[in-house]
C-alpha cells in the first residue's frame, strides 16, 4: 500500500512538473514571438527613416545638379556675361542674384534658367548695373 501511495505521489508530482514545464514553454514561445514582432517593428521604423533621409538626399542631390546645370547654360551663352550672376537652388526652384549690362541680359538669364531640365520655377532677382 505504501508503494502505491508512493507511486502515486511521484506520478502526481511528474504531472505537475510536466504541466509546469509546458507552461513555460508557452511562456517563452509566447516571449520569443512578442520579441520577434517589437524587433520587427523597429526595423520597419528604420527602414522608413531611413528610406525618408534617402529621399532628403535625393532632393539635395538634385538641386545641386540644377545648379550645375543653369550655371552651364548661363556660361555657355556667348552673349552673356554670366562672372557677376550667382545661382542657388532649393526644392527645384533656382534663384538667380547679381548685376548683368542690360535688361535683355537679365531676360536672357532667365530664360536659360527656366529651360534646365527638372527646374520648376525660376525667381530672377538679376538687376541692371556695373
Amino acid at each position: 500500500m505504501a508503494s502505491v501511495k508512493t507511486l502515486s505521489l511521484v506520478s502526481l508530482m511528474a504531472l505537475a512538473s510536466l504541466s509546469l514545464a509546458a507552461c513555460s514553454q508557452d511562456s517563452a514561445e509566447d516571449k520569443t514571438e512578442q520579441a520577434m514582432e517589437s524587433a520587427k517593428e523597429t526595423a520597419d521604423k528604420m527602414g522608413d527613416a531611413a528610406e525618408e533621409k534617402m529621399e532628403e538626399a535625393g532632393e539635395y542631390l538634385s538641386d545641386s545638379a540644377i545648379t550645375a546645370k543653369v550655371k552651364t547654360a548661363l556660361f555657355d551663352n556667348g552673349g552673356l556675361d554670366s562672372s557677376k550672376i550667382s545661382v542657388e537652388t532649393r526644392n527645384k526652384t533656382v534663384y538667380l542674384r547679381g548685376t548683368v549690362a542690360t535688361e535683355n541680359d537679365a531676360e536672357t538669364a532667365g530664360q536659360l534658367a527656366e529651360g534646365v531640365e527638372g527646374v520648376e520655377d525660376v525667381e530672377n532677382d538679376i538687376v541692371v548695373g556695373n
